[in-house]
């Protein structure tokens, strides 16, 4: 008798273990604590499945100049604003694959919105490449505003990426809570700042002792011809 309650009791422990282990599978599952494998989604919007789509174009503008030197710091260590790093990567079309080598050719505003040329040593200008696993990161500071006609342009960074592989993206780059992003851009539909995907949201960091806006962009190049 004695073995048959033991029997019993054992059976009813491992099955309540069973029930325990189901509830805490699932309680880890919502909590994505046993995902074994993750997507990039673009950051700020929900969504049931990841969207995979070529970055979006954007005008050029008049300021760019060929030429810019290579360097990673477009900005000079007593360039005045607040200090900036941007990361990501560069990807082919399938939002996955890495590109190793694209170029990006980067330039900006000073924090007072004035562009500057090839005779000012390129200030805020550079280019840059992507390393083996198609990562980049540039250190600037933040682009102010400046007035365009009747109104204002947000604050951006312009970027001209290029692969031998790809067709060549001239796009921008927008901040999250700037006041004149999307329709409240004096440039208006030539210009595409209402496009969430290309307006990034900014951390801060500590970096040699210093407190620096840090934010992401990563780059999806479309199909070649």
């Amino acid at each position: 008798m004695a073995r048959r309650a033991k029997a019993a009791t054992d059976s009813r422990n491992d099955e309540e273990d069973v029930m325990l282990g189901k509830m805490n599978r699932r309680a880890a599952l919502r909590l994505g604590l046993l995902a074994t494998a993750s997507v990039v989604t673009r950051p700020g919007i929900a969504r049931s499945a990841p969207e995979c789509r070529p970055t979006e174009p954007d005008t050029q503008g008049p300021f760019y100049l060929p030429g810019a030197p290579t360097r990673i710091a477009l900005a000079a260590p007593d360039e005045p604003g607040d200090r900036l790093v941007v990361r990501g990567r560069v990807l082919r079309p399938d939002c996955r694959t890495p590109l190793a080598g694209a170029l990006l050719d980067v330039w900006q505003a000073d924090a007072s919105g004035r562009y500057h040329g090839a005779t000012e040593q390129y200030r805020l200008r550079g280019r840059l490449r992507t390393d083996s696993t198609g990562s980049w990161e540039l250190t600037t500071i933040r682009p102010g505003n400046y007035r365009l006609g009747a109104g204002m342009r947000p604050a951006h960074l312009h970027f001209l990426v290029s692969h031998p592989a790809h067709p060549p993206l001239v796009t921008q780059l927008y901040f999250r809570g700037d006041p004149y992003l999307g329709p409240h851009d004096a440039c208006g539909e030539a210009c595409k700042s209402g496009d969430p995907h290309r307006v990034i949201g900014l951390g801060r960091e500590e970096i040699m002792g210093r407190e620096v806006f840090v934010g992401r962009f990563d780059v999806v190049l479309g199909a070649g011809a």
